[in-house]
């Protein structure tokens, strides 16, 4: 085969993927009916340096139209005023000391939440979440209908340009994950947000089972599946979002590096090989639109230009569900994406290596206890 129909080929394979893996994206559903009895809501919000964050998702946890029986903020020894922050809404305020040996920060202040929570229900929140007055509510409907866990990816409210690089991951971890096929499969949890009952997560055996956990939403999830506990996964809206790595592009960079690589190595093959073909294509047809440019191919050129445009439509369409994204960031998405290849790359070879990551000031190693 001409080594230029085969290319062709390669890039509308990966474009035609989208309608697999982005068949549907759904959405919590709005509370269908009152009911006689609502379970009570723990929150549980695990912390370390959340001063900037933490004071605007209490306010919406105060104002929410089902108001939790109580929240609970376990710092994971912050060092700036965060514990104060926690005081100041009148909120449990638990502090750690003396993590124990193989345990990871969050994973360890969401056990300690857990053992002191008191509700039928424990929802885990990151600091960085918000949520509008009836999202407490939408998420207890959400469980209620299926009496299984609810776990939310939420909507991604960009401000600063940076901000921007965050489209392929937030697509590719929804995608990966197997939420948004025609019959999801749901491989994890997302780790923002997260609503369990206390018999599930007891029976699951807590966040003891995966303490040592990079991507301790994912691991979570395996454990439910391998313990037959079911649970479903929602895209977040106007009710449910969050401004991922607001500190600056550094804080992006250093998150992402962090998860990345971990979550893809425990994404099914058949996802992978499809997410590969997406972004084989995503890659490919901007390179072969220049080089056939440079080379006065006109004739394939016009095709690459074609499937361009195509993808700058998908993108923009997908991209509207999932967050706040600019219209430049999907006419010049191999900008973007050259920033998605960097950081998955360099995540692939700390993992590779056992090489640690940092985060928030703490060496991360990349390496899992089974």
């Amino acid at each position: 085969m001409n080594r230029d129909i085969l290319d062709l080929f390669i890039a509308v394979t990966g474009l035609l993927s989208t309608a697999i893996l982005f068949n549907h994206i759904p959405k919590l559903p709005e509370e269908k009916r009152k009911r006689s009895r609502i379970p009570s809501v723990s929150v549980i919000i695990p912390v370390r340096n959340e001063e900037r964050n933490l004071p605007l998702l209490l306010s919406d946890l105060r104002n929410q139209s089902l108001i939790p029986k109580e929240i609970i903020c376990v710092d994971d020894g912050s060092e700036d005023g965060t514990a104060v922050i926690a005081e100041s809404y009148g909120v449990k305020l638990l502090t750690l000391e003396n993590k124990p040996d193989g345990w990871l920060g969050k994973s360890w202040a969401c056990q300690t939440g857990a053992e002191a929570a008191e509700g039928d229900l424990l929802l885990f929140i990151d600091a960085d979440v918000r949520l509008g007055k009836d999202g407490v509510r939408r998420l207890v409907s959400g469980f209620s209908e299926s009496e299984a866990a609810v776990s939310v990816q939420p909507f991604h409210k960009t401000e600063k340009v940076y901000e921007q690089f965050s489209l392929f991951f937030n697509l590719l971890q929804f995608a990966a994950n197997g939420s948004a096929l025609k019959k999801p499969i749901n491989t994890g949890l997302n780790g923002p947000l997260i609503l369990i009952s206390r018999p599930d997560y007891d029976r699951v055996g807590g966040h003891r089972v995966i303490k040592s956990s990079v991507v301790d939403d994912v691991s979570l999830g395996l454990e439910m599946k391998r313990k037959n506990l079911p649970f479903s996964i929602f895209m977040g809206d106007e009710d449910i979002s969050y401004r991922m790595y607001g500190e600056g592009l550094s804080s992006l960079l250093e998150g992402w590096t962090k998860n990345f690589a971990q979550g893809a190595s425990k994404t099914p093959l058949f996802l992978f090989i499809l997410v590969f073909l997406w972004v084989t294509s995503l890659t490919s047809v901007p390179l072969h639109l220049s080089a056939f440019l440079m080379s006065s191919k006109f004739d394939w050129a016009l095709i690459y230009s074609l499937l361009y445009m195509t993808w700058v439509i998908l993108l923009k369409v997908i991209s509207a569900k999932i967050g706040r994204y600019h219209l430049w960031t999907t006419v010049f998405y191999p900008a973007v994406l050259l920033v998605f290849l960097g950081v998955f790359s360099l995540s692939v070879f700390k993992k590779v290596f056992g090489l640690k990551v940092t985060w928030k000031g703490r060496k991360i190693d990349t390496g899992e206890v089974p």
